[in-house]
């Protein structure tokens, strides 16, 4: 792994897996989140790796590598192993719902966590177990299987560290704590991810988003499940809509800076929060979904969060 990334500004996640192991609804997930764009480059007639990226804070670029899962392309890879220098973090996928392949996976997952013992890669390596969809959190059997599934990764592999998580394409929430963890350590984002969990606990708060005047989202937590569709309907369009909203009132020359919107039954406040970061202003925003309406219990907690967040970005 590459020293002194943060001189540079660019990070490389890589995520990895069998053929069908749910990469591809994992990337739907986080390009819905993250605005990624695609850069498809075909390297040879019989490879493709998709490339993703996503601009974070005007000084960051996330590039993801997400590498194809089929057999060919996954013997091509371990002989190959530039495809994996310089990864800050490594992604590896496991369809939990598919026992028949299990060997293979820990196989293929052995071959990788060699090459970067080669690299001396020391962060830790991000294990998903994929398809653990919400139907299925309370099944002994799926807990079986993963415990099984740690404990022969762990065992084979002692000097490596591990984190593992559980995700769904139809609970967007366990995608998005996957892929934070790496964000949180590499930006620095940790404190900042705590405080907005905090807010949602502390006020029975539905959510809580923190999100740039481009969309993306820096931090986030629900206390509710939703999958795709519903993240799409519930924040993504809210978001956009609430951008649009304060576009307006800039070109309208009005010095608004929050809004209240009762959506459902539910109460949603979002707040502008302007920053200087670099010697440019960055707008951030703070939107939050709560059923009682606490707004000037939730505006005081905001004020304090800015502070923070002022503090944590300079």
């Amino acid at each position: 792994m590459a020293d002194n990334k943060e001189n540079y500004g660019e990070y490389k996640l890589v995520i990895a897996g069998l053929d069908n192991a749910g990469k591809t609804s994992a990337l739907i997930a986080l390009r819905q989140k993250y605005n990624f764009y695609e850069r498809v480059k075909n390297l040879k007639p019989t490879i493709r790796v998709e490339y993703s990226s996503f601009d974070f804070l005007t000084k960051f670029k996330i590039n993801l590598w997400d590498l194809g899962g089929q057999e060919k392309f996954r013997k091509i890879y371990i002989d190959n192993p530039i495809y994996f220098a310089e990864t800050d973090y490594l992604y590896f996928l496991i369809d939990i719902q598919d026992e028949l392949k299990f060997n293979d996976s820990i196989a293929y997952l052995q071959d990788i966590l060699d090459i970067y013992r080669n690299m001396n890669y020391t962060n830790e390596i991000i294990i998903c177990f994929s398809k653990h969809d919400p139907k299925f959190r309370n099944d002994e059997n799926f807990e079986d299987r993963s415990k099984m599934l740690e404990e022969l990764i762990l065992i084979k592999n002692k000097d490596i560290k591990f984190k593992f998580f559980h995700i769904s394409y139809y609970d967007i929430s366990s995608i998005s704590k996957a892929v934070s963890f790496s964000l949180n350590k590499i930006l620095n984002l940790e404190q900042i991810s705590c405080e907005i969990k905090d807010l949602v606990e502390n006020f029975d708060c539905n959510h809580a988003i923190l999100y740039t005047e481009s969309g993306i989202i820096i931090a986030d937590y629900y206390k509710e499940t939703m999958d795709t569709r519903e993240f799409e309907e519930l924040i993504s369009s809210k978001i956009s809509d609430d951008l649009e909203f304060f576009q307006r009132l800039k070109n309208d020359q009005l010095k608004i800076d929050d809004r209240v919107t009762i959506t459902k039954g539910k109460v949603e406040y979002v707040k502008m929060i302007p920053l200087l970061l670099s010697q440019s202003k960055i707008l951030f925003y703070v939107g939050v979904s709560m059923n009682n309406n606490m707004i000037n219990e939730i505006k005081v907690e905001i004020e304090k969060f800015q502070k923070l967040l002022d503090s944590l970005i300079n």
